[in-house]
């Protein structure tokens, strides 16, 4: 038998880009999808804000 794989931690929460309107919905989604206690959606908009597109962004994140 293999042995089980090894899994990284989650990568941080991507922060949402100053005075960009979709990133600021989209944080205050995923606030108010923490304080329901739903993660599946608080994953969602983590994926969202990330793949939103922007130029390079501080410590070379992109998003």
């Amino acid at each position: 038998m293999s042995p089980a794989p090894v899994l990284g931690l989650f990568p941080a929460e991507p922060d949402p880009v100053a005075g960009c309107p979709t990133c600021r919905d989209l944080a205050r989604q995923r606030e108010a999808a923490r304080a329901a206690g739903d993660g599946s959606r608080v994953s969602d908009c983590n994926v969202l804000i990330r793949a939103h597109p922007h130029g390079p962004r501080p410590g070379g994140r992109r998003g």
